[in-house]
């Protein structure tokens, strides 16, 4: 088993070319909770881009969609402690096939980041018995906030048409 990437300066760079690029598909996953945490990402990139979608929970429809799983796709996966065997087998998926991954993790380092390109480790320590995930949408909120920009007028466009279908269909 590959040993885990060690955090380098350029991971959020290297995380915005990765969203940024078009011609990827983003995929995103997580876990009990974390799920929560891949959806606000996707919500958001949804928001900018195409080609943007959050796994399927549902067998059938996740296998459906991961049956497509290539070398331009791009897989983010949520997985913090208590770590989840679904998620390092999405990553060694993704690696077989010649996709990216990017793990958003804790400091103890998911099992997922020996097989991801890109490991953003946050703090998740808290004196409650579950998890904060506080920091990790600090890091969210950066990624996205640096997104935007890289996308530039592209992403105001997408954001303007996503909304005017919106209106259009009556959701807003």
């Amino acid at each position: 088993m590959p040993s885990a990437p060690q955090r380098q300066s350029g991971d959020l760079e290297t995380t915005v070319a990765l969203l940024r690029d078009s011609r990827r598909r983003i995929l995103l996953c997580g876990g009990r909770f974390t799920h929560l945490l891949a959806q606000y990402l996707g919500l958001h990139l949804m928001q900018m881009r195409d080609a943007v979608q959050i796994l399927p929970d549902r067998d059938v429809e996740r296998t459906a969609v991961l049956s497509g799983l290539n070398r331009r796709d791009v897989l983010v996966v949520f997985d913090y402690r208590r770590y989840e065997p679904d998620n390092l087998a999405l990553a060694q998926l993704a690696a077989e096939r010649g996709g990216k991954a990017v793990v958003f993790t804790d400091t103890w380092l998911s099992p997922v980041s020996a097989h991801a390109d890109v490991v953003l480790p946050s703090r998740a320590a808290s004196t409650s018995p579950y998890d904060s995930f506080v920091p990790t949408l600090a890091v969210i909120e950066t990624v996205v906030a640096h997104v935007i920009a890289a996308l530039g007028p592209a992403a105001r466009d997408h954001l303007q048409q996503t909304e005017a279908t919106a209106r259009r269909a009556g959701l807003v």
